[in-house]
């Protein structure tokens, strides 16, 4: 294997605990015999087992591959599958706390390898809970300080230091978001930049929301699992700068009760650009620990003694506070103009002048197709370049495509509570026409298109693989999309969605007689028999597979064209495209029992879907 500068060859052999390193460099070889201890670890000696080696191996990866290790500024394009050997490591991390420091080594695939001193630390929110947990991944110096570590540009992405590596536990796929983020691409892809709508204007690869490609992660040479290694929540790739007061982002609980509403709990979320903020007690600002920011009325502010920069940051901290209470405040002063008889035109034209509406719109549309199950409270982004109009993107979409939290599968049929937090609540009111009308051209222009959402979720599959599949089956077995749901005696599956809003949460003090149905975990349970205080399930698991995806896209499809109006109206008999892979079929109309054409279908009642080839599908809307 041909590699640039002096090179290092590192052959392995096991034998017991003791491993025979020989090492190679130039013309010199020297060899020793080292156990697999603290001592080898803490020297990060990459240890490149038989596993890791056989896999690169046998997928050609290491075939003439150039060693851009000593490059801090480098780019690559991007992995169809990448290899990635974590070394020096005793464990992975199990908290966002516990940071752990060792060596990343990486064979792209497209004939590049490098190896990296890195720290990696626990990262997610309800997540770190699952045995596999994903981690975030600094690049450092050789003394392990983040401050000096690589810039790394994968692909069409932004240059970064650090990426998320997401291990999607719940989900069969193991990139079930990436996909979101893909289709969200689309969505998109007729949209000016999101800085552009606000009158920024320049060439960036930001993108605003992550993207992600599939790579097998190996501890120490051994097997450890399929992860999507992931764009960051990165100023970069919101391309906002980090001392522009204009430019803020803001991430967590961001939801009513927290921002939207006018009361302000600034420990639910965090502002993550600017930086070098400061809180209220005259402290800088710390994101893992958000406190309220500093305003003019502060007596720390404008201190004769603070240094310049420090006066400059404080400044800059009142102007951000400035623009985050105004935006709690549009709630109230919607409220207030409706109250006072503003019509629909005028109440259109002031969200207007608050938000980025085709942002918001492209966001609603998105949300209702993906049933995005966790995006409307926390795990969205909502950001400005002017400090005036705030735009919003979608992350962590872990849930979605019918999957919930704790791995249970929703039909395509289940419907979303409206989406009402914020200015949703007036979007849901006045943009109705809007969003059927962005609904269509995201169907004419094959966004939102059986055959080509399916294409990504193929590729996704493939990228990874059956033989990277198996093993991650048989490395993580008691992940839940692998099995079937184990119920306690007493208690059985329901599967009647029509049931989910009507019912209770679990009670362990509640009695339950036969028949009697519960919500807990994400699904409906059952009682058989009587019983009180016994959990319904032993094992909340729903068996998951590419088929079930795919049949969920199309029934999705079906579901959101009756809700939303759609009807094709093509250019010519040639330009037809149909929901589902059949091209000439598509929904014409959707019907009640008794044969009345209705323009939405009704929760809980089975309803007659009519297509352009005379068939038709009876469909429970649940």
């Amino acid at each position: 294997m041909g590699r640039k500068g002096n090179w290092l060859r590192r052959v392995v052999c096991a034998s017991g605990v003791g491993m025979l390193l020989w090492w190679c460099a130039g013309v010199g070889c020297a060899q020793e015999v080292v156990d697999l201890d603290d001592d080898l670890i803490e020297r990060g000696v990459s240890v490149a087992s038989s596993a890791f080696a056989t896999a690169v191996a046998l997928h050609g990866a290491d075939r003439g591959a150039e060693d851009l290790s000593a490059e801090q500024d480098f780019a690559i394009p991007e992995p169809r599958l990448a290899f990635v050997n974590l070394t020096g490591f005793t464990t992975m991390p199990s908290s966002k706390t516990s940071v752990k420091k060792g060596w990343m080594e990486v064979y792209d695939g497209n004939g590049h390898y490098f190896r990296k001193p890195v720290t990696i630390a626990g990262q997610g929110g309800y997540t770190i809970r699952f045995e596999k947990k994903n981690f975030v991944l600094h690049f450092t110096d050789e003394a392990w300080n983040e401050a000096n570590g690589a810039d790394l540009r994968i692909g069409n992405w932004v240059k970064q230091d650090a990426f998320h590596f997401k291990a999607f536990y719940t989900d069969y796929f193991r990139g079930i978001g990436e996909i979101g983020y893909k289709v969200f691409d689309r969505v998109v892809a007729d949209r000016l930049p999101y800085w552009e709508r606000q009158d920024m204007h320049d060439e960036s690869r930001a993108r605003c929301y992550p993207d992600g490609f599939p790579c097998v992660v190996y501890l120490n040479g051994t097997f450890y699992g399929v992860y999507a290694w992931q764009l960051k929540k990165h100023h970069k790739n919101m391309n906002q700068k980090k001392t522009v007061a204009e430019h803020v982002h803001l991430d967590g609980n961001l939801q009513d009760g927290y921002l939207f509403r006018s009361t302000i709990n600034w420990a639910q979320f965090e502002v993550r650009n600017p930086k070098g903020l400061y809180t209220t007690s005259n402290v800088a600002y710390d994101g893992n620990s958000p406190k309220e920011l500093m305003g003019t009325n502060s007596t720390y502010y404008e201190r004769p003694t603070d240094l310049p920069d420090v006066q400059e940051a404080k400044r800059r901290t009142a102007t951000v506070k400035q623009y985050i209470v105004r935006l709690s405040q549009h709630w109230s002063e919607l409220n207030k103009m409706r109250q006072a008889g503003a019509t629909d035109a005028d109440m259109r034209a002031e969200m207007e002048q608050r938000y980025d509406m085709e942002g918001l719109i492209d966001y609603y549309v998105f949300f209702y197709f993906t049933l995005n199950g966790d995006g409307s409270l926390k795990n969205w982004q909502w950001f400005t370049y002017d400090g005036v109009r705030w735009s919003v993107t979608p992350y962590d979409l872990d849930q979605t495509f019918g999957l919930g939290l704790y791995g249970n599968l929703r039909p395509a049929t289940h419907p979303l509570s409206d989406l009402t937090t914020g200015p949703y609540w007036w979007v849901h009111r006045f943009y109705q026409d809007d969003i059927r009308e962005r609904y269509a051209q995201l169907r004419n222009n094959h966004a939102f298109d059986y055959d080509s959402i399916v294409a990504i979720i193929n590729d996704w599959y493939e990228r990874v693989g059956d033989e990277f599949y198996s093993m991650e089956q048989q490395r993580w077995p008691m992940s839940p999309c692998y099995s079937d749901a184990v119920c306690n005696e007493g208690w059985e599956v329901c599967d009647d969605w029509s049931l989910y809003t009507l019912v209770q949460d679990y009670s362990a003090t509640t009695t339950y007689n036969a028949g009697d149905v519960c919500r807990l975990e994400g699904r409906l349970w059952r009682a058989t028999t009587t019983v009180r205080g016994v959990k319904p399930f032993i094992r909340n698991a729903n068996r998951d597979s590419i088929e079930r995806l795919r049949d969920w896209v199309n029934g999705r499809l079906d579901f959101l064209d009756a809700y939303w109006d759609y009807d094709y109206e093509a250019s010519s008999i040639g330009d037809i495209v149909a929901t589902g892979s059949d091209t000439s079929r598509r929904l014409i109309g959707i019907y009640t029992l008794g044969g009345a054409k209705v323009a939405h279908p009704t929760m809980g009642e089975v309803h007659i879907f009519r297509y352009s080839d005379g068939t038709t599908k009876k469909v429970l809307v649940r």
